[in-house]
């Protein structure tokens, strides 16, 4: 911003001399210097019948403090209920404490702007330190004493690190001042000091040194001012390095521009002031034990009157006279003091309640989602499986087409003394040799096969189970490990997932027998071959006759015996027809097993995952409905606040 830039401000109001008498100062008859006590100080005439502050107060106003002591309790409470941890409602128990205590007047500004001089200035005698380096390095709290000795001052350290000095100074009766390390210590905790006791400041004056009006850190600290709506008194200290009216009268237009942007306001108050000056002379008539002539002579000492101090003092006191507009001001800004500090928290609060509930919806959504996205677990399962159902399909189909091999291989004309044998025996025969290697070559083997692989699959099955089951616990306990206490969690084992209906597959391959499918394999081609040739009687040769019949001879009667059958074609074809079903069962039932161990591992996932987060989404619905309440009681007291400052601002008919 470069209307505030340091080199602008340090050329145009750096300018040291005295080239021309500043202007005199024109003095109220709204108060008197006395001498109080050897300490020259100003006092009013409604100080001594007590009518000032909050001695006294009107009925009004005690109604009305009345009533709000009891919301403010109500919003702290609130405060700490919304947000635990928000340390600054110790403000507003402070603010709310003090609202019987007299007005609290807090003085900011560089530490070298003079602050330490004008309190002195003000309170009428050397109670501060002074310096061109900090002296102020702790909060320092003025308040009234009634001890009246030549130890004339009473300091405490708390243990929050703040001082508190007791004087017997008249204007510390009704106000109580507080002195700062400043805005531009060094030090981060001197800073943080300063700015913890603007929001219980019932007025701020803000003093600025004439050689550097408006520095950045000012600057900044106003901004900070601004946050919290407290009314602004600027003092322009060390007013006699103008060397003219002139000088002076740009610098005030200067400060006032930018207070004004600064604090968003339509005027500010500002009093230019020599604080050292105004100390000078009143140090120098406090000596004077006659306090009628040394008032007299205060008025007349140039020091004084080129001060401009009595100006400032009058608009001061002003502040205690309740008779008067800034009186009445007061009265409101006293009151009004922890309804700003509680508008102010109760605003964080509610904006602080609402992430919390957006998020805790948000939070309910996800949860939601993560449950309905178990669903998709028998889809990832059926995809993940298929290469499974691949190699189970693959091992039948292979042992389905040696089996075909071998009995498209017995049942063949080139094979004649197997069939003739199988039709002399009929079906009381003992097993041949190609029923032996079915079952042991062939069946055996393959259900072996069938048998690892269908528990390599389980094994699989259940590791994936397990997995997918973790990976739902994990998340949850990750994302949401805040809402639910450990003892209230579903306590389930991924691994017991897996129960009897992971193991139908296993079940499907046990209604197979090797050694039964054998034999069934030879019963067909007994069949076969007894219902083809052992109606046409060649049954009843004896073995002896067919041997000694020539081979050419029993060509022809095989010829003769194959086309009176006619049926063999069929019936052989029938008989492969007979293991291709059997093979293709035995594979379907294997699929629909391992479709319904998906199914079931898929329907078992998506019930674990429903239990386990059922006290998660019970947490998030009742955090939803607790921030829900607690909106509405945060915006219960607001509008309480609201009206109460309704009536504050019409006090007085004001």
């Amino acid at each position: 911003m470069e209307l505030l830039n340091d080199d602008l401000i340090k050329k145009d109001f750096t300018k040291v001399g005295s080239a021309e008498e500043l202007p005199q100062a024109s003095y109220s008859s709204a108060g008197m210097l006395e001498d109080v006590n050897n300490v020259m100080v100003l006092t009013r005439d409604c100080e001594k019948t007590k009518v000032a502050g909050f001695t006294k107060l009107d009925e009004e106003v005690i109604k009305l403090i009345e009533i709000e002591k009891p919301i403010l309790n109500e919003a702290i409470t609130i405060i700490r209920k919304a947000a635990p941890m928000m340390e600054e409602v110790e403000l507003l128990v402070d603010a709310a404490s003090r609202l019987s205590e007299p007005f609290l007047l807090v003085i900011v500004g560089e530490f070298n702007s003079g602050k330490s001089t004008f309190i002195n200035a003000l309170l009428g005698r050397q109670y501060l330190q002074e310096g061109v380096v900090p002296t102020t390095n702790e909060i320092t709290l003025l308040s009234y004493s009634e001890v009246e000795s030549e130890n004339f001052e009473r300091c405490e350290r708390h243990p929050d690190g703040q001082f508190m000095c007791y004087l017997s100074v008249p204007i510390l009766k009704e106000m109580n001042l507080v002195d700062t390390p400043g805005t531009n210590v060094i030090l981060q905790r001197q800073q943080r000091l300063t700015e913890e006791y603007v929001p219980r400041a019932d007025l701020v004056l803000f003093v600025l040194s004439s050689d550097r009006p408006l520095t950045e850190s000012e600057v900044g600290f106003l901004q900070y001012v601004q946050q919290w709506k407290k009314k602004v008194v600027f003092i322009l200290n060390k007013l006699d390095l103008y060397r003219n009216s002139n000088e002076l009268e740009e610098a005030t237009a200067f400060v006032k521009e930018n207070a004004m942007k600064l604090l968003t306001a339509e005027d500010v108050t500002l009093f230019p002031v020599s604080s050292r000056s105004a100390l000078e002379a009143k140090l120098s008539y406090s000596k004077n034990s006659d306090g009628k002539h040394s008032t007299e002579a205060m008025y007349n000492d140039p020091r004084w009157r080129s001060s401009k101090f009595f100006e400032l003092e009058d608009y001061l006191l002003s502040f205690l006279d309740s008779s008067t507009e800034n009186g009445k001001e007061r009265v409101r800004l006293k009151l009004e003091t922890p309804i700003g500090i509680a508008d102010r928290l109760l605003t964080s609060c509610q904006r602080l309640v609402k992430l919390e509930y957006e998020k805790a919806v948000e939070d309910l959504a996800s949860i939601k989602d993560l449950v309905y996205g178990a669903n998709n677990y028998a889809i990832k399962l059926k995809s993940d499986s298929s290469s499974w159902q691949n190699q189970i399909s693959s091992l039948i189909e292979r042992a389905k087409g040696r089996a075909v091999t071998l009995m498209e291989s017995t049942l063949q004309l080139s094979n004649i003394d197997l069939i003739f044998a199988y039709t002399i025996k009929g079906k009381t025969g003992s097993s041949m040799r190609a029923t032996s290697f079915v079952q042991n070559d062939i069946l055996s083997p393959t259900l072996d096969d069938a048998v690892n692989l269908l528990g390599d699959y389980s094994t699989w099955l259940s590791s994936s189970n397990t997995r997918e089951a973790n990976v739902y616990l994990e998340c949850f306990c990750e994302r949401w490990d805040a809402l639910v206490a450990p003892e209230e969690r579903a306590l389930l084992d991924p691994n017991g997932l897996v129960n009897e209906g992971e193991k139908l597959t296993i079940k499907a391959l046990e209604g197979f027998n090797a050694s039964a499918a054998a034999k069934d394999f030879e019963e067909e081609i007994r069949e076969l071959a007894f219902g083809t040739f052992g109606g046409l009687g060649i049954a009843g040769l004896s073995a002896s006759l067919l041997t000694s019949v020539l081979s050419t001879t029993l060509e022809d009667l095989l010829a003769l015996a194959l086309c009176s059958a006619g049926g063999f074609p069929g019936r052989r074809k029938h008989a492969i027809d007979k293991i291709n079903k059997a093979a293709d069962e035995l594979s379907r039932k294997v699929d629909e097993a391992i479709q319904k161990d998906i199914s079931q591992s898929a329907n078992n996932l998506i019930r674990f995952v429903e239990v386990i987060s059922k006290p998660y989404q019970e947490a998030c619905q009742r955090k939803i409905d607790w921030l829900q309440g607690v909106q509405g009681e945060l915006s219960a007291v607001e509008r309480k606040l609201q009206t109460l400052k309704v009536e504050i601002q019409n006090l007085n008919g004001s």
